[in-house]
């Protein structure tokens, strides 16, 4: 009898201790890919920006342009898979942009874009696309030093909304971060 309880309680022991094992190795934590090629879908399209009181802004994203007409014409960057490290400018890169970091301000979700002549971890633009007031909005930001702030314009889908919207300013799509660097 007590060679039974012995083996029972040995094989629950055993039961135990590979429950455990099987149940912490299952659990990993998954890499995101953010190394991407591609604007977000809802970043794509052409969108409208009323700027200087009486002048309409145009700027298309396409899955991997982003082209924007003034009055000099249309510029356009594309989109490339971002390098360990930035080659020398030359001109052949000098259009070239690549997605950075995603990040979340004040529950928007910000996306990073770098030039060929920045480094990662220096002056960047980022773009946020929300549901504000019932109209999908634009946002641009730039991060410069210990600074992190979104810009004045904002762009919508059609000249119609950007012009009716052009001095709205939406709570914590409107921001200004300072970061104590020291």
């Amino acid at each position: 009898m007590k060679f039974k309880k012995k083996i029972i309680t040995l094989l629950a022991l055993i039961s135990v201790v590979a429950g455990f094992g099987i149940a912490h190795n299952s659990v990993s934590t998954v890499q995101a890919k953010t190394n991407t090629t591609t604007f977000p879908k809802k970043m794509r399209g052409t969108w409208y920006a009323y700027f200087n009181k009486k002048k309409i802004l145009k700027k298309t994203f396409t899955k991997n342009k982003e082209i924007t007409y003034d009055t000099k014409g249309k510029h356009i960057r594309y989109l490339h898979k971002q390098p360990k490290v930035f080659p020398e400018s030359s001109k052949k890169n000098k259009n070239w942009i690549y997605r950075s970091e995603t990040t979340k301000v004040k529950g928007h979700t910000w996306y990073g874009i770098n030039r060929i002549t920045m480094q990662p971890d220096s002056t960047g633009e980022y773009y946020s696309v929300a549901k504000l007031k019932g109209n999908s909005v634009l946002g641009y930001a730039i991060a410069h030093g210990d600074t992190f702030e979104s810009e004045d314009v904002h762009w919508y889908r059609s000249p119609k909304l950007a012009k009716k919207f052009k001095k709205t300013h939406y709570k914590d799509f409107d921001f200004k971060i300072v970061y104590n660097l020291d």
